[in-house]
């Protein structure tokens, strides 16, 4: 069979529209990414991208160079030669709700230019409300500009930061939601986009691709929000959490994935979808206490970070604390939403000396200018630097290669707070630390280190910068012990029937 290429144009060039294009693009298919924001545009066409995403920059580079990939300004010329367009726009309000003036802005411009055979594909997560009147309001558009009527399609996007490329192109299924399709030949185009897709292609009313979507993100918040409740047992009755969740992912009802305790979820899906679909509910009169308890265990949890890492730093004005990590989870530069920022305000709230760091230089720029009162450094190392409490609170890896004993001798007090229990207790014991963790056996709930010893001289270090001691504060065990089980599950599901 011979390749078959689509011209397809991307309006939107945000996390979702950008890897959508990209990934498009590497298939073959004559992609155009089209944005409003003139400054995006032409930081795009010097390779520089708005975020950070493992492999992007150079998949965007070669797609561009082999001239699949162009960007441009809206134009009736970028749409109307499409026979695909996919919109990718916002649809959160900022804050906590949902918005839809940017999609039915969007539309507006787009939807009178399309050519008659062209389909329309809705790729931004949308208010399952607002799905009802998705192909009424792109018919009244065709109608007002004298055009036929086009296939209107809703196809969710199912990628993770830090593996967006991989989970596009090798995705766990393909969701297509009908909205205007009388005649088929809408999903006939997208199954011809995905055609070097190995996935099964679930076609389906479009509301149910909404409640898809929206259904998977907050099953992965109450998994999370599960494990925060189950790791407070743990503290309760002197269990280990991840011990109790190895044993449990076993079964292949259950699993491992999403079942890390720590300081709750972050970023641009998983708070905003629950707070949305509280709010939507009761808005309703619909009540859905086992989402708001999931909003509410996500709250407590950074509180409860705070209020550790506060009385382990001794609980006074002006105490220095480190903070690890500002991103809401490793390999992004995506600050949305991250608990980070949370917790730093409410320490320097306290009157703490806040210091924080993180791989990300964006990141870093970021959140010294979202958080008042917050200093930025360019190291772990320097963080840690007289420091009477560290928080780990994003669980890049650099932070488990640390050499915590070298590091030890530069802070007033030896005591982390492991936000994310991905530190080993027994290698910060070793290195002569108080450790606190959550739903640990063995953690220390009430940390009391007594008085500080005192920083030993930056002089002591072989280097200035990050002190790298491979695998010392890392759980290879615990690791090795994930893996075993996620193989295990694995094997099950494939076994067992459904329940």
């Amino acid at each position: 069979m011979g390749e078959v290429r689509v011209r397809a144009s991307v309006v939107g060039l945000g996390y979702v529209g950008l890897v959508s294009a990209a990934c498009l693009a590497e298939w073959g298919h004559e992609v155009v990414g089209i944005d409003a924001d003139e400054g995006r545009l032409a930081a795009l066409d010097e390779g520089q991208l708005p975020f950070f995403e493992p492999g992007l920059a150079e998949l965007v580079a070669g797609v561009r160079s082999a001239r699949r990939l162009r960007f441009a300004g809206p134009s009736p010329a970028a749409i109307g030669s499409a026979q695909v367009v996919f919109v990718a726009v916002g649809t959160h309000d900022g804050n906590g709700g949902w918005q839809t003036g940017s999609i039915r802005r969007s539309l507006a411009e787009i939807v009178p230019h399309m050519a008659d055979d062209s389909t329309l594909v809705i790729r931004s997560t949308l208010p399952p409300d607002f799905i009802q009147s998705l192909p009424w309001l792109v018919s009244a558009l065709r109608r007002k500009a004298g055009r036929r009527e086009i296939p209107v399609l809703t196809n969710p996007e199912f990628t993770r930061e830090g593996s967006a490329i991989r989970d596009y192109m090798e995705p766990d299924r393909i969701v297509m939601g009908i909205g205007f399709d009388p005649h088929g030949r809408g999903e006939s185009m997208l199954r011809k986009i995905y055609r070097r897709a190995s996935a099964p292609i679930l076609v389906m009313h479009a509301a149910d691709a909404a409640l898809t979507k929206i259904g998977a993100n907050l099953f992965l918040a109450t998994k999370i929000s599960f494990a925060n409740e189950l790791a407070q047992l743990c503290e309760t009755y002197g269990a280990d959490v991840d011990r109790v969740v190895a044993g449990m992912a076993y079964d292949p009802r259950i699993g491992p994935s999403f079942l890390r305790a720590g300081v709750g979820f972050g970023g641009s899906c998983l708070p905003h979808q629950v707070s949305m679909t509280v709010r939507e509910a009761s808005a309703v009169g619909l009540s859905v206490p086992l989402l708001a308890a999931v909003e509410e265990v996500n709250t407590r949890q950074r509180e409860t970070f705070v209020e550790r890492l506060w009385r382990a730093s001794g609980a006074r004005s002006g105490a220095r604390i480190a903070l690890l990590g500002l991103t809401f989870k490793p390999d992004t530069d995506d600050l949305r939403e991250a608990p980070s920022l949370d917790i730093a305000r409410a320490l320097i709230e306290r009157d703490a000396v806040v210091v924080a760091y993180d791989p990300m230089p964006r990141a870093r720029v970021t959140a010294a200018a979202t958080v008042a009162g917050l200093a930025v450094v360019d190291s772990a190392t320097m963080a840690l630097v007289d420091a009477d409490a560290a928080g780990l609170v994003t669980e890049w890896r650099e932070f488990a290669l640390l050499d915590w004993e070298a590091l030890g001798r530069l802070m007033r007090r030896r005591v982390v707070v492991d936000g994310r229990n991905a530190l080993s207790p027994e290698a910060m014991r070793a290195a002569g630390f108080a450790y606190s963790a959550f739903g640990r056996e063995g953690t220390l709930i009430a940390v009391d280190v007594g008085q500080p010893a005192g920083p030993a001289p930056l002089a002591e270090l072989a280097e200035d910068g990050p002190v790298l001691r491979p695998a010392l504060a890392f759980d290879a065990e615990a690791a090795d012990t994930l893996r075993d089980v996620s193989v295990a599950a694995s094997m099950f599901d494939r076994e067992a029937s459904s329940a």
